[in-house]
């Protein structure tokens, strides 16, 4: 393939193809949880249980960081040849999902090993990206996140748009995508410039990076973001649901608008921590969306518009402190170990995913779900004040 492009265009180039990549292969992380309605009429799932077809991914991303942050894989290996092969195995995964499953025990393996080949997507996107860029990672960063977040949100446009295929079509459109997103890597996306050489394997590199102070006070910060980020993307549609009973058709549509506003977030996020910093930037979204959570009870009982312009807002922070963290990860990790260390911090964020995901619909069964959200606001808020004490 030749030498990486050291040029500004072959850098904008990059970003700009690792950003389409991770938003196509990116689509199959919620395609289980876009098509809940249907597996709830279908297999008589209850809340709690539909739930876990969100934590079946998440536990499976949470297995993957742990097998790719040990054997070092992005770091020994070439990271174009890890994300495209990663991004294959996903659309296959949820390909088997959606024709493969007749009932809940075999929807969750397959949304399992889904979630296991994104740890191959999100992290390794990153390390690409950051292969590229010596300055201004943040706002760089922020592009990615915002495609990420768009393919994230993008089963729920998939379910809006070809609701009457069914789900299974639904859920293949999204593996479809993730197959053009492992073909992009692979034919046309290099490491940049700044990339490091192959780096030796080590099993102890994840647990070292917990020695530097900066690098456990950002990772610290980032698990309170991620008590609260996707139970808001996961969960949103019951309360959306609880508060527009009389129109179901519009609940997937503005669960998408409230998911896909964190890609706006994201990306002025990003500019922003050009001039003020990714500390600052982080620490501002942290608090913002932890007031929306504070507040999300009240927020139920405004008139409709108004309701969803709050909820609009909400989206547009919640997830605009995403690539700042991941900008400090790598800033503070050893160079040769930077897609480790994102692995490792993504990993463990994800575990505490798993926590928020199980409660909320708990706590919903006493108190319902226009309070249940409530319960995320800790986490922002904690996540907050480790910020504040990392060094500016």
């Amino acid at each position: 393939m030749g030498r990486p492009e050291a040029s500004p265009d072959g850098a904008a180039r990059a970003l700009a193809l690792v950003s389409a990549a991770v938003f196509l292969a990116s689509s199959t992380w919620f395609s289980g949880t876009a098509v809940i309605p249907w597996l709830r009429a279908e297999w008589g799932l209850g809340e709690a249980q539909s739930a876990w077809l969100t934590i079946a991914v998440q536990l499976g991303f949470i297995a993957g960081t742990v097998l790719y942050a040990a054997l070092n894989l992005a770091d020994v290996f070439s990271a174009r040849a890890v994300f495209g092969l990663s991004a294959l195995l996903g659309a296959t995964a949820n390909l088997a999902f959606a024709w493969a499953s007749s009932g809940l025990p075999a929807a969750l393996a397959f949304r399992f090993l889904t979630g296991l080949t994104l740890a191959g997507v999100y992290p390794v996107g990153m390390k690409i990206v950051a292969s590229w860029f010596k300055e201004g990672l943040g706002a760089r960063l922020g592009v990615m996140v915002g495609a990420l977040t768009l393919g994230t949100a993008a089963p729920y446009l998939i379910r809006a748009v070809a609701e009457p295929l069914g789900w299974r079509w639904v859920a293949s459109i999204a593996s479809l995508l993730a197959a053009l997103g492992a073909g992009l890597v692979s034919l046309f996306v290099r490491e940049g410039p700044h990339a490091k050489g192959r780096a030796r394997f080590d099993p102890r590199a994840g647990f070292r990076l917990f020695r530097d102070e900066r690098f456990r006070r950002n990772a610290l910060g980032y698990f309170g973001h991620m008590w609260e980020l996707y139970a808001v993307w996961s969960l949103i549609t019951f309360y959306l649901a609880a508060r527009l009973p009389s129109s179901p058709r519009d609940v997937p549509l503005l669960a998408f608008g409230v998911v896909a506003a964190g890609a706006l977030g994201c990306a002025l996020g990003g500019v922003a921590s050009t001039k003020w910093g990714e500390r600052n930037v982080a620490l501002v979204a942290l608090l913002v969306s932890g007031a929306a959570c504070a507040v999300s009870g009240f927020a139920f009982a405004m008139p409709v518009p108004v309701l969803v312009a709050f909820l609009l807002v909400w989206g547009f922070f919640v997830v605009a402190d995403s690539p700042q963290f991941s900008a400090l990860a790598a800033r503070y990790a050893p160079p040769e170990y930077v897609a480790t260390a994102l692995t490792v911090q993504n990993g463990v964020g994800f575990l505490v995913t798993v926590a928020s995901l199980q409660l909320l619909p708990l706590a919903a069964a006493h108190v319902g779900w226009p309070w249940a959200f409530t319960l995320l606001a800790p986490g922002p808020f904690l996540g907050a004040w480790f910020m504040w004490r990392l060094p500016r």
